[in-house]
């Protein structure tokens, strides 16, 4: 889908119910301080928090899943699914790797081996959306979408598509990563190279929005999730160029529907891959930039936890999250808040 302004392709504003996002430091919806080298902290303390009960028999990656959309869906309340069509849409980059490399190890050393049931278990990639659709009693559309780095954005443009076609009444939609040791290991399976990313700390992460049609309470909309190709842009323009005036299309579009005469300030959220030459250009343009990574560091659905914080922490604010792809595909999100 091309990002050139005449064949840009709207969408109905999709009301966001509530979101959290949960980093490194393993709290909820806080911007603690954390270390690279001190990754991955234990778990354990988080599903105490959020859940107030140890969790038996799950890996990690799953203890992160649950804890994120059970984060999200504390800022209203659990009954809230219930009797309504939901659909869960989990994105990761990377998924459970840390419970798949044990299980592959097992199966396929020298002479055999047996893996137990709960590695197994552990290891199956949409375990972790069934165990918080188990935990949410919902019997939907439960997916696990992985795009590597816009991994996200694809969760979030499909959960767009099955609330606006009526299959579904709400959304819990999260992006998940997790940090595999070693940090070195961690930077190739993410495919981070000299002079593809911005350079930041590695990181992880588990952050959800709840999406619904027609509520009328809501913490904002987003307004638009697309995709284009920054190897096929059109010829009127550079890639950040088609993508900014869409972006100030959609933004002038949100501002006349809503009626409000308050100025709202418009906000960049880079990603990891948007270098500084490419922000500046924003800036020129009017954009505040907020560089939400050393929150959060570099994951692949490191997306989820910018846009998911900048709902909550952002009133009255339009913004957009972009990154792209080292192939050269992008991806934009563009949201307003209350």
């Amino acid at each position: 889908m091309s990002t050139h302004s005449k064949q840009f392709k709207t969408h109905t504003a999709m009301p966001v119910i509530a979101a959290s996002y949960i980093g490194p430091s393993l709290m909820p919806n806080r911007n603690a301080l954390w270390e690279e080298n001190e990754l991955p902290l234990s778990a354990d303390g988080l599903v105490l928090e959020v859940m107030g009960q140890p969790m038996r028999r799950a890996g990690r990656f799953i203890k992160m899943v649950a804890c994120g959309g059970l984060a999200c869906l504390q800022k209203v309340f659990l009954d809230y699914l219930k009797g309504k069509k939901t659909g869960i849409f989990l994105a990761t980059g990377l998924g459970n790797v840390d419970e798949i490399m044990p299980f592959i190890t097992e199966v396929f050393k020298h002479g055999g081996g047996f893996p137990s049931p709960n590695q197994f278990a552990n290891s199956v990639s949409n375990s972790a959306a069934f165990v918080l659709a188990r935990i949410c009693d919902v019997t939907g559309t439960v997916l696990t979408v992985s795009q590597e780095e816009l991994s996200f954005e694809s969760a979030l443009w499909l959960a767009q598509s099955y609330l606006e076609s009526g299959e579904i009444e709400l959304a819990l939609v999260g992006g998940c990563d997790i940090f595999t040791p070693t940090v070195e290991e961690y930077r190739e399976r993410v495919n981070l190279t000299c002079g593809n990313f911005r350079k930041m700390p590695m990181g992880e992460g588990s952050s959800w929005l709840l999406l619904g049609k027609n509520e009328e309470k809501s913490i904002g909309d987003i307004l638009a999730v697309d995709f284009s190709n920054r190897k096929t842009a059109p010829e009127d323009g550079s890639p950040d160029d088609n993508i900014l005036r869409c972006c100030d299309e959609i933004m002038s579009a949100s501002l006349l529907n809503d009626g409000s005469e308050r100025e709202k300030n418009k906000i960049l959220l880079p990603g990891f891959r948007i270098n500084k030459t490419e922000t500046d250009l924003w800036k020129q343009k009017g954009w505040a930039i907020e560089d939400y990574l050393p929150c959060c560091g570099i994951h692949s659905t490191a997306a989820a936890f910018g846009i998911a914080r900048a709902l909550r922490e952002k009133p009255s604010t339009l913004f957009v999250h972009y990154n792209y792809h080292d192939s050269g595909k992008q991806a934009f999100v563009a949201a307003s808040t209350k």
